[in-house]
């Protein structure tokens, strides 16, 4: 019952606040979801400062609930593809930027390849949005 009325009021103000604005504040709304989640996961998992326990896995399971509205608004602005794209890429690199900076980790030159293609792959979806009408 709670979480009825939790999903009815996230219904309603995601509705009010994604109704006037464009595609692109939904990706960027898609992609700090995706950072925090996976930076949350990746701290449970090392037991790194408050996340010491596996309890704090709720946030991102709750936060990845959430996503599927937010998807749903971004529907209402661009294309299902444009959209889908457009998120797991720019996720794809911030992320992976955050567990290199922040959590250390290591990439190999492969890597560094596929990471420069992933972003020539957002500047051309970009384009293809301006370009081609």
């Amino acid at each position: 019952m709670i979480l009825y009325i939790f999903f009815i009021l996230y219904y309603n103000i995601m509705d009010t606040i994604f109704s006037s604005v464009n595609g692109l504040l939904i990706i960027l709304v898609l992609v700090i979801n995706d950072i925090i989640s996976f930076s949350i996961t990746k701290s449970v998992y090392l037991q790194s400062g408050i996340f010491n326990t596996k309890y704090w896995l709720i946030i991102p399971v709750i936060l990845y609930g959430l996503q599927i509205l937010i998807f749903y608004y971004g529907l209402h602005k661009t294309s299902m593809s444009a959209l889908n794209i457009k998120w797991n890429l720019t996720s794809n690199i911030l992320v992976t930027l955050i567990g290199i900076y922040y959590f250390g980790e290591k990439i190999n030159n492969l890597k560094i390849i596929a990471f420069v293609l992933a972003f020539l792959s957002i500047v051309l979806f970009g384009i293809e949005s301006y370009v081609i009408k």
